[in-house]
């Protein structure tokens, strides 16, 4: 078995030169090792699990308004505007929740995802901006700072906080991932005006499993987010603690999605690629190996009788090629019609299985001598 092994490992053919037998030899190992070499590497880069992004801008829509959370030492209310283009002004306060007791101090929230920030080129009459002026009610409050803090984040972080309050999160396993933590912080100082300017932001994680590691079409999560500044902006309340108002930053929103660098399915186009193009190489050298004729179908238990009965019937009553046709008691001209037979049954069967032969036999042979058949 092992010799046999050996054997269709390194092909060689009795009446080769000895130097090209080696040369054979040699060639067949750095092929060989080189493919090992090069299928671990890429078996190393899979284990290494590395993503490359790709980016896709989409400009087709309105974009969200953002959600806003607000932290005090003391008790204090948002008045929520709208203002727009064409200069009117609307109420938005509906979306904006009382403050209540939260770690010592007092938190607000302002939701408002029906509230979209459209393209002035596209709509006359889009929102402009949304203004967010901080009055402080709290009958404690004499004067000074109440160490306010802000944070912004996408619409979908509401959602999150829902799925958190009602869900028994085991980590690592639940493989959720919420948006809450990407809020973009800022301190609110007092008598100050700021304008928050942000960007909407959708990141397509990538999440392995046992398709993804075949073939790269995994499952893809996405968590949207945004990026924002906030920076000083003209008194737009007059007589409140702070003041915010909300404007986009840019209308296109940005999919950013991750994906596999290399899979199983790579893995094996790319050493399958790298060996048969040493394979290419090393016949255009050395010339093709012993041609098998038959493949896995013709080898199945049920079917590989059968195949090789056909080509006997087929090849009958010519072979054996070399049968002892001269000592049989025949005249002479049976004699060369029998092995002209036989011969050219050889060639039929070269032809079917080996290699092809035609336009070898002259057209007048064909005609003279028969073909064999079942």
């Amino acid at each position: 078995m092992i010799k046999n092994f050996i054997d269709n490992l390194f092909p060689l053919r009795r009446s080769e030169l000895t130097a090209i037998k080696r040369s054979k030899i040699i060639s067949l190992w750095i092929c060989y090792i080189g493919v090992l070499i090069y299928f671990f590497w890429k078996a190393y880069k899979l284990s290494q699990n590395e993503r490359t992004l790709s980016y896709k801008e989409d400009d087709s829509g309105p974009i969200p308004a953002p959600r806003a959370s607000f932290f005090s030492l003391f008790d204090f209310t948002v008045d929520c505007k709208t203002v727009y283009y064409d200069y009117s002004i609307g109420d938005c306060n509906k979306y904006v929740t009382n403050a209540y007791p939260y770690f010592g101090g007092y938190l607000l929230n302002f939701s408002a995802p029906v509230l979209e920030f459209d393209n002035p080129n596209d709509n006359a009459n889009a929102l402009f901006g949304i203004e967010l002026a901080v009055v402080i009610t709290d009958s404690r409050f004499t004067g000074g700072d109440v160490n306010m803090d802000a944070f912004f984040s996408d619409k979908d972080a509401e959602s999150d906080l829902a799925i958190l309050s009602n869900t028994k999160r085991i980590k690592g396993v639940s493989g959720y991932e919420s948006t809450v933590a990407l809020a973009n912080s800022y301190y609110i100082a007092r008598d100050q005006s700021y304008a928050l300017f942000y960007s909407r932001k959708i990141v397509s994680t990538l999440h392995q499993n046992a398709v993804n590691v075949l073939s790269g079409n995994g499952d893809h999560k996405p968590i949207t987010m945004i990026n924002s500044i906030l920076v000083s902006y003209p008194n737009i309340a007059v007589g409140s603690y702070a003041a915010v108002v909300i404007r986009p930053n840019s209308y296109i929103v940005i999919t950013e999605t991750e994906n596999s660098d290399l899979t199983v399915t790579d893995l094996i186009s790319a050493v399958g690629g790298i060996y048969t193009a040493a394979m290419t190489i090393y016949m255009f050298l050395f010339g093709a190996d012993v041609i098998g004729p038959w493949g896995l179908i013709q080898n199945l238990p049920c079917v590989r009788h059968r195949v090789r009965s056909a080509l006997y019937d087929n090849l009958r009553p010519n072979i054996p090629f070399s049968g002892p046709i001269l000592s049989d008691n025949f005249s002479v001209d049976q004699k060369f019609k029998a092995m002209e037979k036989r011969h050219l049954a050889l060639e039929f069967f070269l032809q079917d299985y080996v290699v092809s032969v035609d336009n070898i036999v002259k057209d007048d042979t064909h005609k003279n001598i028969e073909a064999p058949h079942a």
